[in-house]
């Protein structure tokens, strides 16, 4: 395991699959890097990468480049089986190679938003399978058992359509009054798949249960809402480490 101080540096993100019933902690990182300091922090992070796997580190990460918005960021993700693995300070790769972090990394980040993350395995798609490309929605919420209620049977409806549920939802860990609370990542192959002529969440429990109760349930969902934003990312397979 890395040692926190790694964590609270650079944490891997958007696992695509959850292969039993029981929840992991995930980590998630969104590091704003300086307006044109892009390839010396792509740089710093390949010393890093380098050290570690030089000195037989075993942790493994994610980088993802957000595509839409403002500078650059990137969302940086792992995950935990449980947080007993925070106190895990026995990673020796980690602790050889954090030195590289005040030259080559930190002088090139402009701002980093840390969070945690739990998956829902009970509503999120059961496939393991790695995607390059990610949309994630967060949300911000002031009635959780309302936005949970809606969508349990959204996603209830597309299993029992489609056979498994199109996305991978997790609920976040604290926060500021302005954080998330919940996020789902849809992931793809390629920005085509966004071209293809397909259902939307809705019209799937409409065709099930009618106009008139999918109106109700599409109005206690944006009720249940205080906010929402959503961005796709772009696996960078140079920065990320996966095995």
């Amino acid at each position: 395991m890395r040692k926190l101080c790694f964590l609270l540096l650079i944490v891997p993100f958007f696992l695509m699959g959850q292969d039993d019933d029981s929840s992991n902690i995930v980590n998630v990182t969104h590091i704003t890097v300086k307006m044109g300091h892009e390839a010396q922090f792509a740089e710093g992070i390949d010393k890093y990468k380098k050290c570690y796997e030089e000195n037989n580190g075993e942790g493994t990460w994610n980088f993802w480049r957000r595509v839409q918005g403002s500078n650059s960021v990137y969302a940086v993700t792992d995950s935990m089986e449980n947080w007993a693995e925070m106190d895990d300070d026995s990673d020796e790769a980690s602790n050889n190679c954090r030195s590289l972090f005040p030259e080559h990394i930190l002088p090139h980040m402009e701002s980093m938003d840390y969070m945690i993350t739990e998956t829902m395995p009970d509503i999120s798609n059961d496939s393991n399978e790695s995607k390059d490309k990610v949309w994630v929605t967060y949300f911000r919420v002031n009635s959780s058992a309302d936005f949970m209620e809606v969508i349990k049977a959204v996603s209830g409806e597309i299993k029992k359509a489609e056979g498994d549920e199109r996305a991978y939802w997790y609920t976040v860990v604290g926060g500021s009054e302005d954080s998330a609370e919940f996020m789902v990542a849809w992931p793809f192959d390629n920005y085509a798949d966004l071209d293809k002529d397909m259902d939307g969440v809705w019209k799937v429990y409409e065709n099930a249960h009618g106009a008139e109760k999918t109106a109700e349930m599409r109005k206690k969902f944006n009720e249940a809402i205080d906010g929402s934003w959503a961005f796709m990312y772009d696996k960078s397979d140079t920065m990320s480490k996966t095995d």
